[in-house]
């Protein structure tokens, strides 16, 4: 059985995150129903009463903290000695294929083994590689693939797809990880997890993050990005008002996401009179080549797609439409 460990929480204290948004973002985990909430020490004191329903993961760096904070489902700290204890998972960091041979080795000590890196092992025979890894090594080996290579959410997919049971990852791929919200859609599409769930709070999830990190997530980010149900080519328009899975490999209302129309240097003339409609804009007497013609070249000049507000004042200029 798939059970996937969310450790965003143990991934933003460098960005001293208020209390508000930690506890919000730890609520919206709760309703993504990953399996266990990893948290730092940080976050927990900062969160204090942890939200219900939730089976959460303490990481700790010394035996101290192992002491001092109880309650928890389990711990997860670098390999230090005192790991042994089954209720302690193991980080064991592998910058390489080569390196998986030394598990058997950790195993003959450890119960639960977190092993973190092989960024790059999809570029290797993986499954050979995953089998090693599975064989033998412990009663429970999670993989945390790092996104060096930008392929860590395809890794930590297919490792649960050949077998592997257990994976940890974070929200957008914070810290250089997975991306959680990657890996639950990629295995509820091929119905091995998650498969009649919904999560329409994902933008809400998205912002909070934007919020504590002071960066924006880009528009085309899989799954959460806030353009990638924008459809432009007018073919692309065609074929989505005549069979939406022609393109999309979800609807937009799982994620929260909402299919909209742009007009770019890829747009045919079906796509503005569509846009025009959309806009209550009166298409009659006007010039639709001359009309394609000045937004292609408006939208090359831009490097992007034009905003509703951009095509109505070129309209406007043009028309007075």
């Amino acid at each position: 059985m798939i059970k996937i460990t969310d450790i965003t929480l143990s991934c933003l204290d460098e960005y001293d995150a208020p209390s508000d948004k930690l506890k919000k973002l730890c609520e919206f985990l709760v309703r993504m129903g990953v399996d266990f909430i990893e948290m730092s020490t940080d976050a927990y004191r900062k969160i204090k009463d942890l939200p219900e329903n939730g089976k959460y993961i303490l990481k700790i760096k010394n035996r101290e903290e192992f002491g001092i904070y109880a309650g928890f489902s389990r711990y997860s700290c670098k390999h230090i000695r005192f790991a042994a204890s089954p209720d302690v998972i193991s980080e064991i960091q592998l910058n390489d294929v080569q390196e998986i041979a030394s598990l058997k080795l950790h195993a003959a000590v450890l119960e639960n083994i977190r092993v973190v890196g092989l960024d790059d092992i999809i570029g290797h025979d993986y499954i050979n590689a995953f089998n090693n890894m599975k064989s033998g090594v412990c009663k429970r080996l999670e993989l945390c693939p790092e996104n060096g290579c930008y392929c860590a959410s395809a890794i930590a997919v297919e490792w649960l797809m050949q077998g592997g049971s257990y994976a940890a990852s974070s929200f957008c791929g914070i810290g250089g990880k997975a991306a959680t919200e990657e890996i639950i859609m990629a295995l509820k599409l091929e119905k091995k997890y998650k498969v009649g769930a919904e999560f329409p709070f994902l933008p809400q999830m998205r912002e909070v993050i934007e919020e504590i990190t002071g960066e924006k997530i880009s528009c085309g980010k899989p799954v959460v990005g806030d353009g990638i149900f924008d459809v432009e080519a007018g073919i692309h328009v065609d074929g989505i008002s005549k069979d939406p899975k022609i393109y999309e490999p979800f609807s937009p209302e799982i994620v929260g996401g909402k299919r909209k129309l742009v007009i770019g240097k890829h747009s045919g003339r079906s796509a503005l009179l569509l846009k025009m409609n959309e806009l209550g804009i009166n298409p009659k007497e006007v010039d639709l080549k001359k009309l394609l013609c000045i937004v292609q070249k408006a939208s090359i000049k831009k490097n992007a797609s034009l905003s509703d507000e951009e095509f109505k004042r070129i309209c406007h200029n043009i028309w007075g439409k």
